[in-house]
């Protein structure tokens, strides 16, 4: 009797504990699920969602840093113009680093060329280089609620 009892009562506790287990949010055989530290790391906290790397996503990027490449090479703006024009594309975490930039350290006042994004880690990072009259910039992008923002730009001067 008593051997029942701590029989009934541990499968009683495994069946508790396991219900307390989340489940996963989907089971997948895909060896490149875990899209890797770079994905964890540097994507923004919104990231929510994540398509497949496709030529519209691809030109979606290549828009959006043509538009912020385009407002980031004004170092004649005074800061709190520069960093408004550039703030909507910008991640949360690239806003608080921008907002302590100096613009007036910025070489590049013209873009020359937006190169083909890269797909990073997972599709939803990717980097795009950018030419500019004075050096050559790198976007790394991350895709929240279904849009790009920029993470860090780069100089490769």
């Amino acid at each position: 009797m008593k051997r029942r009892i701590i029989l009934s009562t541990a499968m009683l506790l495994t069946v508790s504990l396991s219900a307390c287990t989340p489940a996963p949010d989907h089971e997948t055989n895909d060896p490149h699920a875990d899209h890797g530290p770079m994905h964890e790391i540097e994507a923004s906290p919104e990231q929510v969602q994540i398509d497949e790397w496709n030529p519209q996503i691809s030109a979606e990027a290549k828009q959006t840093v043509t538009k912020a490449a385009e407002a980031y090479a004004r170092p004649d703006l005074d800061q709190s113009a520069w960093f408004k024009a550039l703030a909507p594309f910008l991640s949360q975490s690239a806003r608080t680093t921008f907002q302590q930039t100096s613009n007036l350290n910025i070489a590049s006042t013209s873009v020359v060329k937006v190169h083909e994004p890269v797909q990073g880690a997972s599709p939803a990072i990717a980097t795009v280089s950018v030419q500019t009259n004075a050096t050559t910039l790198k976007f790394m992008l991350s895709r929240a609620d279904g849009q790009w923002m920029v993470e860090k730009i780069t100089s490769n001067s």
